[in-house]
């Protein structure tokens, strides 16, 4: 507690430095700018419904106007959000080109909690899911052009929009009027000359039958090519950390290479350690020699510090920014039905095609995993003709091997025949929102009225291509002779047009066909909303008016997700699937006010507070309720101090809940009742046990119970999957701030937010020696019926199933609501400009300064109830920099501006499951990026722009937990290396 205390005051410390800084200004720098105020009046803000200007937010907001969507060279919108401090880069495209249906998506995930808890909004309204897999709305279904600035809004706000606002809000406000035509075109490459960009966009509007109906029409396509590993020379082959046996400090190898060879590796004695297993390659620059590993590249586990160039290496597939390209289009039409009151039609279009690229099927030479292949003595092509057959034979005999059908070898290979596991992800969302905007009086006051309704549909294929079919794959490369012909073995695989597979030589193009298969996954995801909000003020009080805002919603959601029957068999080089359906329901109600309690008065030039709260009904979890307070307190015009506490809930989303439940079975588990093991147990867990497994077991007897399975006995079944008996994910969380804005330094703008998050009943899985350890037999605090975790062994109270009374049979290893996590930090933010001539006496242009950036000191995260927190801030495992910041300094005239951009990363721990003595660099090392952009206004109708993004050519740490391929880590970095762009705006 002290360390927390002592962290949170140098927080605190930071802040009220800047402030005293600010209060020690002489007088005379209280000079005005000169330039024009605007009032922006009041709006409705994101993270509140109640309308008031920004200046009151009851939480800070970072605000991203069109004018920077276009000029940041940015073709996917969702990258410019990335670069904010508060959001971590989850999935976009340097990133998701690795996972099976997720290719050219970008996901926005404040804090780091998740994109299912970072909720996206269009114009206040939720929008759909873009992907059943893994529930979450790709930022790339938004056309870019038709935004009219994004609000980022981090805490807890799920009293005003419900479920998923845990970590926060994106919402995107597009425009909604145009007077005449719009395009924009931009391009942009990499300084290798890959990686090219392209994106064009227009807008069109107009107003009919005297200004009554107003028309927008936009349309955007994007593309985006891919970047692989291979083309940069400082990732290639590849790199890995050298953990061989008796390694004690694992430096980084920048030129490593898979132990599995591209032809085959034969292990041919198995099981050895490294520098006695005896395992030859067949080398596939020439194809006719057999050749010797060293120590490091001949067993059968991967050694780090193998470089023999016969081998494979994983960089010819690693794609460091996949492949995508997107269409969008977009009407908005609404017509004023009375001077106060307008219908309006929102529609939209999205078709997405994505593309994932994963290295080939692999076999190990230690002859387990997912296609175990094993090549016998007596196959036709090793007792055939040629050199390499022959050096072959040389090499089984001197391992004691016969050339009989029972003598194998086990068989290391990359199947690069087949080619890689590309994979191919289209969809098509559809979305149509339609309601009536207006006002009325009542009570002699005036009440805002929004009513709607909203329908959305994807529907979606993923292809994955080159999935060999297991089976088949056995069966063509166990080739024997017979009838002077060579041909598979398997009779019925003959019959069914199998074709033998030479291992030895090389395979023929009828046994890649015979054996390669393609895999579809089709997706369905639709969702219904309605809702009808109300705002106005209640009634005058001597600091202003109360403000209310209350409204209803009405929300369902259905997802269907199914692998062709192939695929859902089992029977091809991946994870069978199967076919996920699901719905659920969900009916609300909320309410917020907003009460100002003094106004003009000493040290209270204003204090408000605000109640906000939300009652929920789900068709899965039955009844919620949320609420936030909030409080605002002006001393003087110059300082404001803003705090909230509020409560948010998730609920469980479809894959959760409903994923096919599957029966499986496992050896690894014993019976913490069983008597051996009981024996094996400490003396506390005997003592806990003695009343647990007594309780559960009837007549237990401690010396005599002999369990159902174990060791030696048969494996226990397990049931795996969703559950439909989920509860919601529940948070706590907390902000105070304060914004300065002096009168004596016009334009300045400072904030300091502190933050924190609690949350708990996070959605996970449980080891099943944890559940029945630690969770259920040596936990008697409390009764085995009243423990939760206990109740997922199922026991047999009579013997009839398992054939032992008190035998286990089943377990339920399905989600359950286990994990929690704890993050705290501070959001600090300064903005400053002025005209030149104000201060220099002559109009140089105009300067304006941004920094915004975030210390997340506190990310800790408990697996399973009672383990320890595990603290996972500044480390790349979970891609929680502890500080991350975002500068930019901007010069501008009339037709001419110049930005210059920084991104800071703060230096992360490579790998927290070990110490630093382990790991030589431990530390990834700060990570600095430089941009710069210029635009320039031809003429009133014309615009320029063009930029370098990554001006140094600042590459990512070069560690393999960051080129991960698919992990987090990678995410987190410009992986491009320097790039260039150019795009032109017009408006006729």
């Amino acid at each position: 507690m002290k360390v927390e205390m002592n962290t949170m005051l140098r927080g605190a410390l930071l802040a009220s430095a800047a402030t005293v800084g600010l209060m020690a200004v002489p007088s005379y720098a209280q000079a005005q700018t000169g330039g024009e105020s605007v009032d922006v009046g009041e709006i409705v803000i994101t993270g509140s419904r109640i309308r008031r200007d920004t200046f009151s937010a009851p939480q800070p907001i970072a605000v991203v106007t069109a004018e920077a969507i276009r000029e940041s060279g940015n073709t996917s919108i969702g990258d410019i959000l990335l670069e904010q401090p508060t959001i971590n880069p989850a999935t976009n495209q340097q990133n998701s080109s690795g996972t099976l249906f997720l290719s050219g998506q970008t996901r926005a995930d404040i804090r780091g909690l998740g994109p299912t808890r970072t909720l996206v909004l269009m114009d206040g309204r939720r929008l759909p899911f873009s992907d059943a897999s893994s529930p979450a709305v790709d930022l790339n279904t938004i056309p870019s052009l038709m935004v009219d600035r994004i609000d980022t809004v981090p805490g807890g706000v799920s009293a005003v929009y419900g479920s998923e606002a845990i970590a926060g809000v994106v919402n995107f406000i597009m425009k909604k009027e145009q007077d005449g035509l719009e395009l924009d075109i931009q391009g942009g490459i990499s300084q290798e000359g890959d990686g090219e960009e392209f994106r064009a966009g227009f807008n069109w509007g107009k107003k009919f039958f005297d200004d009554r109906l107003n028309v927008l029409v936009g349309g955007e396509y994007a593309s985006l090519d891919k970047i692989m590993q291979e083309d940069r020379d400082e990732l290639f082959p590849g790199i890995r950390r050298n953990n061989a046996t008796g390694v004690t400090v694992q430096n980084v190898i920048p030129t490593s290479r898979s132990n599995t060879a591209p032809t085959a590796t034969f292990q041919l004695i198995p099981g050895n350690v490294v520098g006695t297993a005896r395992a030859v390659t067949l080398d596939y620059r020439n194809p006719a020699s057999v050749v010797r590993l060293s120590n490091a590249c001949g067993t059968a586990t991967v050694q780090p510090t193998c470089q023999d160039e016969a081998l494979f290496y994983s960089g010819v597939y690693n794609a460091l920014q996949g492949k995508a390209n997107r269409g969008v289009l977009r009407t908005y039409v609404d017509y004023k039905i009375t001077e106060t009151f307008k219908a309006f039609v929102d529609a939209s279009y999205v078709k997405v095609s994505g593309y994932g690229m994963f290295q080939p099927a692999f076999s190990t030479a230690t002859g387990g995993g997912t296609m175990p292949i094993f090549l016998r003595g007596d196959n036709a092509y090793l007792n055939g003709g040629g050199a390499t057959a022959a050096a072959l034979r040389t090499e089984w005999l001197a391992a004691g091997k016969t050339f009989t059908q029972g003598s194998t070898a086990a068989v290391g290979k990359f199947w690069q025949e087949f080619g890689g596991r590309d994979v191919k992800t289209e969809r098509e969302q559809y979305r149509v929102a339609g309601g009536i905007q207006g006002s009325f009086e009542t009570f002699g006051r005036k009440v805002d009225m929004d009513s709607y309704v909203q329908y959305s549909r994807l529907d979606g294929r993923t292809t994955s291509y080159n999935v060999p079919n297991v089976a088949r794959v056995q069966q063509a490369t166990d080739a024997v002779l017979l009838n002077g012909q060579i041909v598979c073995r398997d009779a019925a695989a003959r019959a069914a047009g199998c074709a033998p597979w030479d291992l030895v030589n090389g395979a023929s193009r009828e046994a890649v066909l015979w054996a390669n298969a393609n895999s579809t996954t089709d997706q369905k995801v639709t969702q219904t909303v309605a809702g009808l909000n109300f705002t106005t003020d209640l009634f005058e009080l001597p600091a202003g008016p109360v403000g209310l805002a209350f409204g209803f919603e009405y929300r369902k959601e259905t997802s269907f997700f199914e692998q062709d029957a192939l695929g859902a068999s089992g029977a091809l080089f991946f994870n069978a699937i199967g076919t996920r359906e699901g719905a659920y329901n969900v009916k609300e109600a909320y309410g917020e006010v907003r009460i100002p309690l003094l106004k003009d008065m000493l040290l209270a030039e204003e204090l408000s507070v605000e109640v906000a709260g939300r009652v929920s009904d789900y068709s899965t979890i039955g009844g919620t309720d949320q609420y936030r307070i909030g409080l605002n307190w002006a001393p003087v015009k110059d300082v404001r101090f803003r705090l909230s506490e509020a409560t948010a809930v998730r609920a469980p989303n479809i894959i959760e809940l409903f994923s096919p439940q599957s029966r499986n079975f496992t050896t690894a588990a014993q019976d913490p009742c069983d008597a051996a093991v009981f024996r094996g147990a400490t003396a506390a867990q005997q003592a806990a046990r003695r009343v647990t497994c007594a309780a559960a077991i009837p007549g237990w007897n401690s010396a005599t119970f002999q369990s159902n399975f174990g060791t030696g006995r048969p494996s226990l079944a397990l049931l795996q999957g969703g559950n439909p008996n989920l509860g919601p994910e529940e948070a706590h969380t907390y902000q105070y701030g304060v914004v300065i804005q002096p009168r004596w330094v016009p334009n300045l703008q400072i904030s300091a937010d502190f933050f924190k998050y609690n949350i708990t009943d996070q959605v996970g899985t449980i080891p099943i020696n944890t559940l029945f350890q630690a969770l259920c037999y040596d936990d008697a605090t409390q009764p085995v019926d009243q423990n939760r975790f206990c109740s997922n062994i199922l026991r047999d109270r009579d013997g009839s199933l398992t054939g032992v009374v008190g035998g286990v049979s089943e377990v339920m290893l399905t989600n359950q609501n286990v994990a929690s996590v704890k993050v705290e930090g501070w959001d600090y933010s300064i903005a400053y400009g002025f005209r030149t001539e104000d201060v220099f006496g002559k109009d140089y242009g105009n300067l304006a300064f941004r920094l915004d950036a975030t210390w997340m000191y506190r990310f800790a995260l408990q697996g399973l109830p009672g383990q320890a927190f595990t603290q996972l801030a500044n480390t790349i495992n979970n891609a929680t920099p502890e500080w991350k910041a975002n500068g930019s300094i901007r010069w501008s005239n009339e037709k001419l501006s110049v930005t210059w951009n920084t991104i800071w990363i703060d230096s992360m721990i490579s790998n927290n499951a070990f110490q630093p003595n382990q790991l030589d660099p431990y530390y990834t090392g700060d990570y600095w990026r430089h941009d710069l952009r210029a635009s320039y206004k031809v003429n009133d109708q014309i615009r320029v722009r063009a930029g370098i993004i990554n001006l140094f050519d600042e590459y990512p740490p070069e560690l393999p937990e960051v080129y991960t391929g698919t992990g987090t880590g990678s995410s987190q970095y410009d992986n491009r290396g320097r790039f260039f762009f150019v795009g032109a705006n017009m408006e006729f």
